[in-house]
């Protein structure tokens, strides 16, 4: 009789937890991530209790789990949690077992965020290793390559990669999925940061049509847009785009992320370019305190907020504090960005400005030089910074 109810209590347990899982996924979609954490932890007891730490059904709950800590942005937590579960799941259930390849993924793309490159492209490339077939898994982590790629500087290659996973997404998916989609706005992301600024802001327009809706891939495309709109010089539209942009942010994210920093930071070149450098260096101030106080925001966002506050500053001859800003850029920029990513170029290239602005022609010189090959030899002669700096390097040595 004992035996008979301790058999009905361990089903019912075993039950209980499955439940408890479809009622985080839940209310994750909700974006209700600690009560969602909650739900995960008991299942995860509860299968810890009745099955083991290492069967294959508490290890699927404890990947659920860290996936509800990386949208609490306790990042910290969940890399030790995907970790361990990165050692067990192969060993558990083998290499090419969907549950080892996903929690690869999550971690790989955890490290992204927080910068360690080769760690994640290693990661990547373990699950593409044991699925050459594009499968669900196979085409994150094709993602998540692309995004590494992205990371480093190596646009080209990102926005190449991207194209082929859109089309490979839309062969397994169809065009309207939102993997699909993603890929798309992965790519316009690079055009941009290629200088490609009319083509990002073709595809932009069309993928924002073709999507149909205000969410984070729309807040994703409509970045890029507010990029190739300032990029093309069309200050006024970027504006226009970056504030219907930023009253949208807040229904449809949670706080604590960095999509208002990155929007933020759109507006403030918007409104720079337009010559309105106090409201300009008033949001890249907002933009700062944003970031400070919201542990979800990427490391690598810090330098641009940096270079945005040094151009706005420049903009209104405030040339010491403009340097010094523009030094912590690059300060900010050199352990967290790669030497030819974008941003990185782009914080060296504002204090060549500012110390030209400043009339130190040699010192200007020099780092207008070193900018102005690095931007050649990696973005090509005919990229804007490139035509650009080096009219900037003429005028310096006429």
């Amino acid at each position: 009789m004992f035996a008979g109810w301790r058999d009905r209590k361990h089903e019912r347990d075993l039950r209980l937890a499955t439940e408890l899982l479809s009622e985080g996924d839940h209310l994750m979609t909700r974006g209700s991530w600690v009560k969602a954490e909650q739900a995960f932890r008991w299942a995860v007891d509860l299968r810890c209790d009745r099955l083991g730490a290492e069967a294959g059904l508490t290890l699927e709950a404890r990947s659920r789990l860290a996936v509800a800590l990386i949208g609490l942005s306790r990042r910290e937590e969940a890399e030790a949690e995907l970790r361990d579960l990165v050692v067990c799941c192969p060993a558990v259930l083998g290499e090419d077992h969907g549950l080892t390849s996903d929690v690869r993924i999550d971690l790989a793309n955890l490290l992204v965020r927080k910068n360690r490159l080769d760690d994640a492209m290693e990661l990547a490339l373990a699950v593409l290793r044991c699925r050459p077939a594009p499968d669900e898994f196979g085409l994150m982590a094709w993602g998540t390559k692309l995004r590494v790629y992205a990371a480093q500087g190596r646009h080209r290659e990102a926005a190449d990669e991207a194209q082929t996973l859109r089309e490979q997404n839309a062969q397994v998916y169809g065009e309207n999925h939102i993997r699909t989609l993603k890929a798309g706005a992965d790519r316009v992301q690079n055009l941009v940061f290629l200088g490609e600024y009319e083509t990002a802001e073709r595809e932009c327009r069309a993928l924002i049509d073709q999507h149909g809706k205000q969410d984070q891939l729309w807040l994703a495309v409509m970045n890029a847009l507010i990029l190739a709109l300032n990029g093309l010089g069309r200050h006024d539209q970027a504006e226009t785009a970056a504030r219907k942009a930023l009253k949208q942010e807040a229904r449809i994210t949670k706080p604590g992320g960095d999509w208002r920093v990155v929007l933020g930071l759109g507006l403030a070149r918007s409104l720079s370019g337009r010559g309105h450098h106090e409201e300009a260096l008033r949001v890249a101030s907002q933009a700062t305190a944003e970031a400070l106080r919201s542990p979800g925001v990427r490391v690598s966002l810090m330098a641009p907020i940096a270079t945005v506050t040094a151009r706005a500053l420049l903009g209104l001859e405030r040339l010491e504090d403009a340097e010094a800003e523009a030094r912590r850029a690059v300060e900010l920029a050199e352990p967290n960005l790669s030497p030819i990513h974008h941003s990185f170029l782009e914080a060296a290239t504002t204090l060549g400005s500012v110390l030209a602005a400043q009339n130190r022609r040699a010192e200007a010189e020099e780092q207008l030089t070193r900018c102005a090959t690095a931007w050649r030899e990696h973005f090509g002669p005919h990229h804007p910074r490139t035509v650009a700096i080096e009219a900037e390097l003429a005028t310096l040595r006429s």
